[in-house]
């Protein structure tokens, strides 16, 4: 075999085990570390500046549907403040883009509401609100809803398009507090623009498996971590045996053989 095979072979067997050990982690329960995100903090903040208030809070999710793993993971969010909203007996309003979000967002929050002991709280045909498929539409809906009910706070969580600072603009005129999180980093100048917080980019996974207790979630992002850091070593070696002109790995390992 050449060296490159033999390298090939050596990180499938460490990816596999790394993957194999995030799942014995999951197995046995165990939670990984994530670093606080200030962001999640702020949400809860923002719920009970809201709850003072006696004003609603919005929620909006972004345009992808119930295919989309950014949408569960927006779930994962709005589960989380939905246990928040019910303990502080505040109402909290989800805006929906798409038919087959619908419901989904609907038995999300009753799951949070019921698992806070407060179902009687919770009037799904109030707080689950479809407006439409058109993006356009829907930023229009979201801007009229928010003119007129004033929220407390308004929370962007989702993957947004072109809308997003037709979105925004409303909230940030009238001052309300804002917090708004997206995967991709098209759209998140407007957020930064509009929004007292903002999570973007790989964080916005991590802050749905921050709020999530589930141990799949939690160590499925430590996996990517540790592959990510896999790979980081593997090029900063790669750096290394560049800089010293080694020609093959196997010359360099020989020649630490022999300094030791």
């Amino acid at each position: 075999m050449t060296d490159i095979e033999i390298f090939r072979v050596v990180l499938m067997i460490v990816l596999m085990g790394t993957v194999l050990y995030c799942m014995w982690r999951a197995m046995k329960g165990k939670l990984a570390y994530i670093r606080p995100i200030s962001a999640i903090a702020a949400m809860e903040e923002a719920i009970g500046r809201a709850t003072e208030m006696g004003k609603p809070v919005f929620f909006a999710t972004g345009a992808s549907d119930i295919r989309a793993i950014q949408t569960h993971a927006a779930m994962s969010v709005l589960a989380h403040l939905g246990r928040i909203a019910a303990r502080m007996r505040t109402q909290l309003v989800a805006l929906i883009p798409h038919p087959n979000v619908y419901p989904l967002a609907e038995e999300t929050l009753r799951e949070a509401y019921t698992s806070e002991g407060a179902p009687e709280l919770y009037h799904p045909e109030e707080q689950v609100r479809f407006l439409s498929q058109d993006t356009n539409v829907f930023a229009a809906g979201v801007s009229h809803l928010v003119e007129k009910e004033l929220p407390g706070c308004i929370i962007f969580f989702g993957g947004f398009d072109s809308t997003a600072l037709l979105l925004a603009e409303p909230g940030a005129r009238l001052g309300i507090l804002q917090i708004a999180g997206d995967p991709t980093m098209f759209q998140m100048p407007f957020f930064v623009c509009t929004c007292d917080h903002t999570i973007m980019g790989e964080e916005y996974f991590a802050a749905a498996a921050y709020v999530s207790r589930d141990p799949k979630t939690r160590n499925s992002l430590l996996g990517q971590d540790l592959i990510k850091l896999i790979f980081v070593v593997i090029i900063l070696v790669g750096l290394f045996l560049r800089h010293v002109e080694v020609p093959t790995l196997s010359a360099w390992v020989m020649q630490i053989l022999q300094v030791k």
